[in-house]
């Protein structure tokens, strides 16, 4: 059964971290220009995709860490379908996860609109303002580290459990 961990956990970082760069993507994707006349990136963009990156990074490494729980848990249980449920149980888990960041970054985009800058996201693109980008990239970063433990509690919630018999 070691061999079903270890292909399990392989293949959940390898699909979550393409997972992550489709979002990264996705969520970068509005930004006209990314490169600075001199041809290089800009620094904006760097620190902003870093930020969503890394971001996304730390809830895989709690996803990863749920998922080891998960493949543990099922095998103690012995499913009839062991790999049915363990794909299951995996997806939701990412899927979760994956929302827990999108959820989040709508959170910042929303509380950095409530901040009285009055910045638009492109036009401070366009005018290479790291700064924004640095302070909003270090709101999303806080908010996901210390909500980390929330996630894999509410992770936790939605694995199957090992039912333990009670004696009197």
């Amino acid at each position: 059964m070691n061999s079903l961990k270890l292909i399990t956990i392989s293949c959940t970082i390898i699909l979550s971290f393409i997972l992550l760069l489709f979002l990264n993507y996705f969520l970068t994707r509005n930004f006209k220009s990314k490169i600075n006349n001199d041809g290089k990136l800009k620094i904006s963009f760097g620190i902003w995709y870093a930020a969503i990156f890394l971001a996304g990074a730390t809830i895989i490494s709690t996803i990863i860490n749920v998922v080891i729980e998960v493949i543990d848990n099922l095998i103690k249980i012995k499913p009839e379908k062991l790999y049915l449920e363990l794909i299951k149980a995996t997806s939701l888990a990412v899927g979760v996860g994956f929302i827990w960041l999108f959820l989040w970054y709508l959170v910042v985009s929303f509380l950095t609109k409530m901040i009285p800058l009055k910045a638009n996201e492109i036009e401070e693109m366009e005018e290479d303002n790291f700064g924004y980008f640095l302070i909003k990239g270090m709101m999303l970063l806080g908010l996901i580290f210390s909500l980390s433990s929330v996630l894999s509690m509410m992770l936790r919630t939605l694995i199957p459990n090992v039912e333990i018999p009670f004696y009197h």
